[in-house]
């Protein structure tokens, strides 16, 4: 009974306290007391002076007056900001970069020619009338064809601008080559052109040095050769030699002209007069002469126009320094069967040991012994241009291997189905076998009468200015020389 009483004691303590604590919590906790005065505020028996009567689902209008009316005021506020900070920008714009119309500030502009462009867009690009514009295109024509306009081409037109802001083009300038200019005037209500001269100096230029066979273009430029006159120089080289089957550097020198004006300024590309190689132990020397009529031709010191050399004279050479033939191409009874058969080639007579030499420049395709011919090479020299050597004694080339006109291949010998030493030569077209006399009767084109005189004269003019590539062997020099 006692026990009992306690817990019924304890348990209203504890209930007290809880009362006593809630109620210190809601009087003194001020969001609890904010909702409490919002409650009592807007409870349904609340009055709201001056507030008109609410209709449930129904949207007061002057509050949303006056909500567009705020609305549309920060917009408009906002806006006026924008378009000021637009017009300040465009105006810094404007002093840091104003905007240069032709003919503004000066009476000549300068364009340049680009893809599609033509005298007349161009000119009427920048607006002058069309009438001018026929009228000064008919004088320019007149003296250079307006067909020959070339990308990157600079024309000077002068204009003015009359009181009435009105363009009236005054004339224009266009240089075509190095040596002369066309200049178009106005001449009352029509145009004149002329053909002007320009002085011109040519300076030449000897430039040595040694190149390295696998990267030829390099050394050049580190000579201070220009890329233009390397890549020409190499390709026209590339068809009498073989850089690259040098193994050591290749000693060179080049005698170039170049053209300036009286301001110094470089007017044209240099142009290549001399070009020579001490290649394997041999100097090659090549001219590039311009006759009269501007024709230019890469010709060797004894007049061989070397372009007929790779082309027209692609077998000259003979492959052995004495041709005695002892039989013929066609038919013929076999020296061993005894019977009549074709013979495919013709057969050399010449002592066991004997250097057999390439017909001309090409890529060996065999070089093995090959059945009845017994040591054989065949060399091809173009798509469709082989040549072939047999019964030799011993080979001196691989298969792969790039060989030049003149190079020693093999020696004669009297390997395979031979009845004695000789050399078997043959010519194939397209896998067939020809004649090779057609084709070692075959000489390049050489310089003759008037044109041949001339030469040497250019020739002797050169030589005067060359160093010598014995010379610039001993001394090491890699540096270019200047003469004027």
């Amino acid at each position: 009974m006692i026990v009992r009483r306690s817990n019924f004691v304890s348990i209203c303590l504890l209930a007290l306290a809880v009362a006593i604590a809630l109620t210190e919590y809601v009087m003194y906790s001020p969001s609890i007391i904010s909702e409490a005065l919002d409650e009592d505020l807007f409870s349904k028996d609340s009055e709201i002076p001056d507030a008109p009567e609410a209709v449930e689902g129904q949207v007061n209008d002057s509050d949303l007056l006056d909500e567009d009316q705020v609305k549309g005021e920060s917009e408009e506020r906002a806006l006026k900001q924008e378009e000021s900070i637009g017009r300040k920008d465009a105006q810094e714009g404007t002093a840091e970069s104003p905007p240069k119309l032709p003919f503004a500030e000066s009476d000549e502009h300068r364009v340049v020619i680009e893809s599609g462009d033509t005298l007349g867009s161009v000119l009427n690009h920048l607006g002058f009338n069309k009438t001018d514009v026929h009228l000064a295109s008919s004088a320019l024509n007149k003296i250079f064809n307006l067909k020959n306009l070339k990308i990157g081409q600079e024309i000077v037109v002068r204009g003015k601008k009359g009181d009435d802001a009105q363009l009236t083009l005054m004339g224009l300038e266009i240089r075509p080559d190095y040596r002369f200019k066309v200049i178009v005037q106005r001449k009352g209500d029509n145009f004149i052109s002329e053909k002007v001269e320009v002085p011109v100096k040519s300076v030449v230029r000897n430039i040595s040095g040694s190149m390295d066979p696998r990267s030829p273009n390099y050394s050049m430029s580190q000579c201070g050769l220009n890329g233009r006159i390397a890549n020409e120089a190499l390709r026209i080289l590339g068809q009498v030699v073989n850089l690259r089957q040098s193994k050591s550097q290749v000693d060179f020198e080049f005698l170039c002209k170049y053209f300036y004006d009286n301001d110094g300024n470089s007017v044209s590309n240099p142009e290549l007069l001399y070009v020579s190689v001490l290649f394997n132990g041999r100097i090659i020397r090549l001219y590039k002469f311009k006759d009269k009529d501007n024709t230019c031709e890469y010709v060797d010191s004894n007049g061989t126009i070397i372009n007929t050399v790779a082309t027209n004279g692609s077998m000259l050479a003979h492959p052995l320094s004495t041709m005695k033939i002892t039989s013929g191409f066609g038919l013929r009874i076999h020296p061993i069967s005894r019977k009549l058969k074709g013979h495919t080639g013709i057969d050399l007579s010449a002592s066991v040991g004997t250097p057999v030499r390439a017909a001309a420049n090409g890529i060996v395709y065999r070089a093995s012994p090959y059945h009845g011919y017994g040591n054989y090479i065949n060399i091809k020299h173009t798509p469709g241009i082989s040549t072939a050597y047999a019964h030799l004694s011993r080979i001196s080339v691989r298969s792969g291997q790039h060989v030049q006109q003149g190079q020693i291949i093999g020696y004669v010998g009297n390997t395979g189905r031979s009845t004695g030493n000789h050399l078997h030569y043959e010519v194939l077209s397209n896998g067939h076998p020809i004649n090779p006399l057609s084709f070692i009767k075959r000489e390049p084109n050489k310089l003759s009468g008037l044109k041949l005189f001339r030469f040497n004269r250019f020739k002797k003019d050169v030589n005067l200015q060359i160093v010598g590539l014995t010379q610039l062997s001993k001394k090491g020099s890699g540096k270019s020389k200047k003469y004027s």
